[in-house]
């Protein structure tokens, strides 16, 4: 990465772009590193969970917390979309409250 000109000696947190696909999922590489700057205290104005953040997160079954886990967890994107799979494939059982 080249330096910007920024007065700030940290460069400001940005997330992937939001057309970015990985292992077949849309948008989880960009939820992935918010929810990262989200647990390290780095996302600025971004927001975790944002409305998409949501809506995908719904569709896949996964609470924001627990994909914000799996995200700090992981190493590396394929690591993380074998995690989503599988959490899709053997949700949790519901239970009574």
């Amino acid at each position: 990465m080249s330096p910007e000109n920024n007065s700030s000696s940290e460069e400001e947190f940005q997330p992937r772009p939001r057309d970015l696909v990985i292992g077949g999922i849309p948008w989880i590489a960009r939820m992935s590193d918010k929810a990262r700057a989200k647990a390290n205290g780095s996302i600025g104005e971004y927001i975790y969970p944002c409305p998409v953040d949501r809506r995908v997160l719904a569709e896949l079954g996964i609470s924001a917390e627990e994909f914000l886990a799996m995200s700090v967890q992981v190493e590396t994107d394929a690591a993380l979309v074998e995690q989503v799979r599988e959490r899709r494939q053997n949700p949790p059982e519901a239970v009574d409250a």
